[in-house]
């Protein structure tokens, strides 16, 4: 790390800059992620909170770099007229949430290769059920906006998502998440286990924060440069916000929430599911929103897309759970088939 700082401020050779910023942003958000979320699931351990509210939280503390990495790209495009990179980082956002719905689609195929159906947490299906329900509604309102705007004969030139709705967004997360920790414990439910002391918590947590920050100004200086520097090259591939955008919210969300997929290998298949889905309504809800009750989001046509996109994935999540409160292979390779679907669209689609 120290000779990435030293070519970057020394200006040397910006291909080597930027290699040495996605390789060592990369291993910041996933390492530091990593200690960050033992520190959450011992702290959860020790407050006798269940498997599931355990993933959540750990989603939380996996979400962080995502939180970070987009807040500092939104900030800067913002501060500077970029309406490329304020696009980037909203974008960023949307398809972390994708990259979380491929991971549960794995997740789920993983759990049930040659195995029975995946008994869905009731305690999930009480509250999760309704908080998808409600941010399926939500993304819709946000889509129908961003179209009237766009058809409205005096339109505005840049259509922004208010600040006020983006706070509403973020309180219902809030909201949820009190109801979920504070709620009556489902009889049955498998309870989180403290695998470190509370001194060792803390500290993993603290030393998580730390890296994930500086994974996400090393991320999002190496997007910037990538698009300044190589920006024809890129459009040789596709459009080079599509892109950049993919990068970035694949190094948000990959790299932590690949964890999950681990823990439903160990068999932790609450932790696991309770992470991915806990992860899907933090982006949506709690990163967006936050973002957005500071930096307007943009309501153009690349964010309509993948909002409308983001609400379908849940849409198909909640029937596949509330159908028969479990989750089949099928239905985990479907997932899969979906995702994959949605980012060759986004990428080499007709131009948005």
């Amino acid at each position: 790390m120290i000779f990435y700082f030293y070519l970057r401020f020394a200006g040397i050779e910006p291909t080597i800059v930027i290699i040495l910023g996605i390789i060592g942003g990369v291993w910041l958000a996933f390492r530091p992620s990593e200690w960050a979320v033992e520190g959450f699931e011992s702290a959860a351990g020790h407050l006798g909170l269940t498997a599931y509210v355990a993933g959540m939280l750990s989603s939380l503390a996996s979400n962080m770099p995502e939180a970070v990495i987009s807040g500092i790209a939104a900030y800067d495009g913002y501060t500077t007229g970029n309406q490329d990179l304020l696009d980037i980082a909203v974008l960023s956002i949307l398809i972390a949430a994708g990259f979380n719905m491929l991971l549960l689609g794995i997740t789920i195929v993983i759990s049930t290769k040659g195995k029975p159906d995946m008994d869905f947490p009731e305690e999930a299906i009480k509250k999760d059920a309704v908080l998808i329900r409600w941010t399926f509604v939500a993304l819709l309102s946000m889509f129908a906006l961003g179209v009237l705007d766009m058809a409205s004969p005096d339109a505005p030139l840049n259509p922004r998502f208010p600040a006020v709705a983006s706070f509403v967004l973020f309180l219902s997360y809030i909201i949820y998440a009190g109801a979920l920790a504070t709620g009556d414990v489902v009889e049955g439910a498998e309870k989180a286990k403290a695998s470190h002391s509370k001194r060792t918590a803390a500290i993993l947590a603290v030393l998580g924060f730390i890296g994930i920050f500086f994974a996400g100004e090393i991320l999002t200086h190496s997007v910037e440069m990538l698009l300044t520097d190589y920006h024809e090259v890129i459009g040789l591939l596709g459009n080079q916000v599509a892109i950049a955008a993919l990068i970035l919210g694949a190094a948000g969300a990959l790299p932590e929430h690949g964890i999950a997929v681990i823990a439903a290998a160990k068999g932790k298949v609450g932790l696991a599911v309770g992470n991915l889905i806990g992860g899907v309504l933090q982006i949506v809800l709690l990163i967006m929103g936050g973002i957005g009750m500071f930096v307007p989001i943009p309501l153009d046509r690349y964010v309509l897309f993948q909002i409308m996109v983001i609400a379908g994935s849940l849409w198909f999540l909640k029937r596949a759970i509330t159908d028969d409160h479990k989750l089949d292979f099928f239905e985990g390779a479907m997932i899969i088939l979906l995702q994959a679907y949605v980012f060759v669209l986004f990428i080499a689609g007709t131009p948005i």
